[in-house]
Formats: C-alpha cells, sequence, structure tokens
C-alpha cells in the first residue's frame, strides 16, 4: 500500500508517505509539521490506523516540529500504543519531543531499522514480558 498526504501552503510544506515494509506501515513525512500542515499528518495516521499493521512515523526528514504535530502524535498513540517514532539523529525533532514530555507518550527511535525491528515494536515486547 503506498498513498500520499500533502499539503502546501507559504511557508508551510509537509509531504506524508505511507508504504508496507516488513509487515508495517510507515508513514514518512519530509517538512514542516505546524498548525496548517498538520491535517495531512492527521488524515494519513487516521488511515493506517485503520488497518491491522503497526505504524511507525519516521519524522527524521522533518525540519520544524510544532505542538500541533506533537499533539496529533500524541492522539495517535492514544488510540494505538504500539504507535512508534523514527526521530533520527538530528537533535531538533528528537528534543522537542523531550521537552514537551511527548516522549513520555511516544515510543521514538532514532533509525528506521530499529523501529521496524520486531524489538522495536512496544506491544511484542509487552507480551514476551508477561
Amino acid at each position: 500500500m503506498t498513498a500520499r498526504f500533502s499539503v502546501f501552503s507559504a511557508p508551510t510544506e509537509l509531504t506524508v508517505t505511507i508504504t508496507g515494509r516488513d509487515g508495517v506501515l510507515v508513514l514518512t513525512t519530509v517538512g514542516d509539521i505546524d498548525a496548517a500542515s498538520v491535517p495531512a499528518l492527521d488524515e494519513a495516521l487516521v488511515t493506517a490506523q485503520a488497518g491491522r499493521e503497526r505504524v511507525v512515523v519516521d519524522l527524521s526528514r522533518v525540519e520544524f516540529l510544532g505542538c500541533a504535530g506533537i499533539r496529533v502524535l500524541c492522539g495517535a498513540a492514544e488510540r494505538d500504543p504500539s504507535l512508534t517514532v523514527v526521530s533520527g539523529t538530528a537533535h531538533g525533532v528528537r528534543r522537542c519531543l523531550e521537552v514537551t514530555d511527548a516522549a513520555l507518550h511516544l515510543t521514538i527511535h532514532e533509525t528506521l531499522a530499529e523501529a521496524i525491528s520486531p524489538a522495536g515494536n512496544p506491544a511484542r515486547n509487552e507480551e514476551s514480558a508477561t
């Protein structure tokens, strides 16, 4: 499955692409996530979470992550606790998630490989612990 959701409004630009990879739906986000562009992210998350696959949101190519984006990510994690976020190796996105305490509600990995691995699945890890 591949789907594309885009919002282009000056100066905000965000593209969200959904692809299947190893039994996981990966939402690849590119651009800025702010109040103007967050509807595209929200629509993509709702679409992806309607299926049975685990969802990983790759934020590694996001240049700006605003409060509206954090709110949508936390809401998606509330709907499905197995939601995983890739922060990338750049400091900005991860720091934003940490200082707003969103990191308390999200499973965050630095790389996509970590996030899609069985060890990166919080739901599977909880099942293994019981």
